[in-house]
């Protein structure tokens, strides 16, 4: 991580709040894991899947499984940033775009503590990522297409 030269645009007082809001997200999000991961074990500990039940309610216990994996993956990369962004309040980098060499205005800080980009820097990586727009195929020889 490059660490910016010179003065840092925000004043002790914000990096001091930004902090503390970054421990509570923190404990929430950690909170959340714990939550789901004991959810998580509920749900294998049903020795009835299967037995006597519906197969739309097999579905849906599935379903809920497959979110609940999902949820705590997000969470888990959440936390990963706040961390980050805890070190980097540390190591007096917080704010710093390095894509951009920049440093993030606070309101965007304010609305998501643990960014790392200004918000043009965080789009362009998000057209980036993706995925390209297939475009839509011609009609050829199908006469069961009007026209």
């Amino acid at each position: 991580m490059t660490v910016p030269t010179g003065p840092v645009p925000y004043d002790a007082a914000f990096l001091e709040r930004q902090r503390d809001r970054l421990l509570r997200e923190r404990e929430r999000v950690l909170d959340d894991i714990a939550m789901y991961h004991e959810e998580m074990r509920n749900w294998s500990g049903h020795d009835d899947a299967g037995v006597d039940q519906h197969m739309a309610d097999d579905a849906t216990a599935l379903t809920e499984q497959e979110l609940d994996v999902s949820i705590i993956g997000t969470a888990k990369y959440i936390l990963a940033e706040i961390e980050d962004a805890l070190e980097r309040l540390d190591e007096g980098a917080y704010g710093w775009d390095e894509e951009s060499a920049c440093w993030i205005r606070e309101e965007r800080l304010q609305a998501l503590p643990w960014a790392r980009r200004e918000i043009e820097g965080q789009r362009r990586l998000e057209n980036l990522l993706r995925p390209p727009v297939r475009p839509a195929r011609a009609h050829g020889g199908d006469d069961t297409q009007p026209g």
